[in-house]
């Protein structure tokens, strides 16, 4: 049962970064993103930080807006990556090692990156 909820919620999530994509076409190559940032970018690093298990938002907050929770969980998938220093702060170095990551997963073709 609960598997079945964990495949639920990864489908949802990764309908969320497709529809996120349409608004977003690709974060590797847009702005910067930091603590109080806001918009479709973030939305779609949170989707994205949802997916791979290092954001968990609770029911009711939206996304959209770049807190202490998104930084935290970037900054986890930093540490994962080697980024250093991994401070949850969205720039080309973590760019970079997100664009390596993605393709290693094959997830840039599934984002049209």
């Amino acid at each position: 049962m609960l598997g079945m909820v964990f495949a639920v919620a990864s489908v949802v999530m990764l309908a969320f970064a497709v529809q996120a994509r349409a608004e977003s076409p690709n974060i590797i190559v847009g702005q910067d993103l930091m603590l109080g940032a806001s918009g479709p970018s973030v939305v779609m690093l949170q989707a994205l930080l949802s997916e791979m298990g290092y954001l968990s938002v609770p029911v009711g907050i939206p996304l959209g807006y770049y807190g202490s929770m998104t930084r935290s969980a970037l900054a986890s998938y930093q540490a994962r990556l080697g980024v250093n220093p991994a401070a949850g702060y969205y720039g080309d170095t973590t760019k970079s090692a997100m664009h390596s990551d993605f393709a290693t997963r094959g997830y840039l073709r599934i984002l049209n990156w």
